[in-house]
């Protein structure tokens, strides 16, 4: 997420707001980016299946990460229907080539490859939507003379672009191609009941449960890729799954892989539900239990990090005079436990 001063005449939620949306406009492609056919409207994709969102609702809305993170002019609240949105592809590409793993039943079995290189492929348009979205703010924020450091982000972004449209192809040839043992899976359980967060999404991590470096994400040489892994949590009508896997030619997690084999169920989540906070957004929270995470500032702590630092990157001589240790995953709040079930 580019960080930069709100000048005053964006300075308010509502123009923030209306700021974002012509950023949204502005940066729509004129082709699909799937299929290739020209577009004038793009489908109101979900990041997260609209099926799952509604589980932990509470009349219709959902808490952000903003709820954690507290950047004043943004929403922390939103309905269903704008949580985890994207618009990439067109409407009948959304329609047909996600079916499989948006299905209730097949959710409930361990996934097919189908299911999997599905799952990839919309967590890697979520990214490319992003970074679309990014480009335009740099260039925004460059006119304006209120985002510094311009060319570092820019040469960051076209490097995850490239990375991305190389994963697009790749799970596509995967879908289209029907191939088989392309993914390993880390973790596809069923926990019966409906834990309070949702959350699809991929992440390039920086080290394994040793220290052992898995990405070095300050590594900018063109040749090297970042590999990343796909991690969701699916609470369904009297039940959730939590899964974590990642394409085979990303070796790098094999030790990770080994490492949670030999983890009891329990640290498992403990976990995934760490990543989930320290290294994405993309998650959505129920109301319902508004009352713990208000109270967990070890969670709050841990969400505004970025790639290690505190306060969103911003370090202050504060932060380094009142310097803390890095936050474990047992300090904070782990949502996966049935305790925190909205349905058991």
């Amino acid at each position: 997420m580019p960080m930069f001063d709100i000048p005053k005449e964006i300075d308010e939620k509502k123009d923030i707001n209306d700021f974002m949306r012509k950023i949204q406009e502005e940066t729509k492609p004129e082709k699909c980016i799937l299929c290739g056919k020209e577009q004038t409207s793009f489908c109101n994709s979900h990041s997260v299946p609209k099926m799952v969102l509604k589980n932990i609702a509470k009349a219709g809305k959902l808490y952000h990460a903003n709820k954690l993170i507290e950047i004043p002019v943004i929403d922390k609240e939103k309905g269903i229907s704008n949580s985890g949105t994207f618009h990439f592809i067109c409407r009948d590409c959304d329609s047909k080539l996600f079916q499989e793993y948006e299905n209730v039943d097949a959710l409930q079995e361990i996934p097919t490859e189908k299911m999997l290189a599905e799952i990839a492929l919309k967590d890697i348009l979520l990214m490319l939507s992003k970074r679309n979205q990014e480009k335009r703010i740099y260039q925004k924020g460059k006119q304006k003379g209120i985002l510094q450091n311009v060319e570092v982000m820019e040469e960051i972004q076209q490097l995850d672009n490239k990375d991305y449209m190389d994963e697009l192809n790749l799970y596509k040839d995967v879908l289209y191609k029907n191939s088989c043992n392309n993914f390993k899976i880390i973790m596809w359980k069923k926990i019966p009941c409906v834990v309070p967060i949702a959350t699809q999404t991929l992440v390039a991590l920086p080290k394994d449960t040793e220290g052992i470096e898995i990405n070095n994400i300050y590594d900018m040489r063109p040749e090297v890729r970042m590999q990343n892994i796909h991690t969701g949590v699916f609470p369904m009508n009297d039940y959730s799954i939590v899964y974590a896997f990642y394409h085979r030619r990303d070796r790098l997690y094999r030790r990770l892989h080994h490492q949670m084999n030999c983890m009891s169920l329990e640290k498992k989540l403990e976990l995934i539900n760490y990543w989930i906070f320290k290294y994405t957004e993309n998650y959505y929270i129920s109301p319902e239990i508004q009352i713990v995470i208000d109270k967990d500032d070890k969670l709050k702590e841990l969400s505004r990090e970025n790639n290690g630092m505190p306060n969103l990157g911003y370090v202050t001589t504060m932060d380094f005079l009142f310097h803390k240790d890095e936050i474990k995953p047992s300090e904070v709040t782990n949502l996966l436990r049935e305790m925190y079930a909205v349905k058991k």
